[in-house]
């Protein structure tokens, strides 16, 4: 990604997302998001999310406090630290371009649970 994307990814996260933030790490740009909401019949139906950008990657890293529960069961998933907290990671091929919105990835991301 492009640091012009980049800037561009960071301002609409905090814009779309009310109590946003983000800090360097390293080279990358971490957006941590309060609260993001599951489609419905997710248990629980909301958590805390962290977008990473990094201008090495061609698109950012997704990562979730807690993994819902889809029709009763968790899909699975695995676990990282970013920025020097536990996160969830799962599996999830979402095909997006840097001339899409921040906000059309992170609710790209959140559509592998409906």
């Amino acid at each position: 990604m492009t640091q012009e994307s980049i800037e561009r990814l960071t301002a609409e996260l905090k814009e779309s997302y009310r109590g946003a933030v983000s800090a360097k790490d390293g080279m990358l740009m971490l957006v941590r998001l309060p609260e993001v909401h599951f489609p419905p019949g997710c248990q629980p139906e909301s958590t805390e999310a962290l977008v990473a950008l990094d201008p090495t990657k061609p698109k950012p890293d997704f990562y979730i406090r807690v993994v819902p529960a889809t029709r009763g069961t968790q899909p699975q998933h695995g676990t990282a630290v970013v920025g020097g907290d536990n996160w969830c990671t799962y599996s999830f091929n979402l095909r997006w371009t840097e001339d899409h919105t921040a906000l059309q990835f992170v609710e790209g991301m959140l559509r592998r649970f409906a």
